[in-house]
């Protein structure tokens, strides 16, 4: 078994750098999770880091459509990497259009159904027993992979760890590094509007973004377009009946 795990790692990171070397760059965090797709037959992939709190937020994304689905789960409050930041353990949906799909995710697995995805594979990213955040796989067939495809996925996982962590030993910004700078600035206005809309209805933070996002689906926008409004003061929460 231990030298089956290490050919499985040797085999990962072997892909790791033959995708860095196509470029000539080092091998990063982003590589592991374009191969961590490519070992789950993904036709996207989205980062996604814990917060203060535990909140989910969106980092990374290697196409628009993932992109759109890792800001959506933002958005909602639902969906794979929610629920894996929760529980901390491999979630694999095989068929999103089922109706376990449709009440395990409500809002989410319509949003994922109308951009042709099929199954979703989250992996854990952990360090120890602290839950750092999820590589979401996004599929564009129904199915679960094989477990030697998940093993090798969690062995990806387990690379974001490390190279953060050898590229902040080496002076470089680590997983700061890696940061879509499209999702920070709308993750950022959502964080002042939350303190915003905390202050004007009296309540915490974590009830102020469910408010938010409550608006947000309410009226078929998105929370950052929702939280733009209300740092400008054109949408204003106020408590009372």
């Amino acid at each position: 078994m231990g030298i089956r795990r290490h050919d499985r790692a040797a085999s990962v990171w072997a892909k790791m750098c033959f995708l860095a070397s196509e470029t000539g760059s080092p091998v990063s965090v982003e590589h592991a999770c374009v191969i961590c797709g490519q070992v789950l037959d993904a036709a996207g992939v989205g980062l996604t880091l814990t917060a203060g709190g535990g909140l989910a937020e969106p980092v990374f994304a290697t196409d628009e459509r993932s992109r759109e689905l890792e800001d959506l789960q933002f958005t909602l409050g639902e969906g794979p990497a929610v629920e894996v930041v929760r529980g901390g353990m491999l979630v694999v949906v095989t068929d999103v259009t089922s109706s376990e799909a449709s009440l395990r995710w409500p809002m989410f697995a319509p949003e994922a159904i109308d951009r042709s995805v099929k199954s979703i594979i989250a992996v854990p990213i952990r360090a120890g027993a602290v839950k750092v955040g999820v590589v979401d796989c996004y599929r564009e067939f129904a199915g679960a992979p094989s477990r030697e495809r998940r093993a090798q996925a969690l062995v990806c996982a387990e690379a974001v760890i490390t190279l953060a962590i050898a590229e902040a030993d080496a002076g470089g910004p680590g997983l700061a590094g890696l940061i879509d700078r499209g999702f920070t600035g709308h993750r950022d206005r959502v964080h002042q509007a939350a303190g915003m809309v905390s202050v004007q209805l009296g309540v915490g933070l974590a009830d102020a973004l469910a408010r938010l996002r409550a608006f947000a689906y309410a009226n078929d926008r998105k929370l950052d377009e929702v939280a733009r409004d209300v740092v400008l003061r054109r949408v204003t929460f106020r408590s009372g009946p």
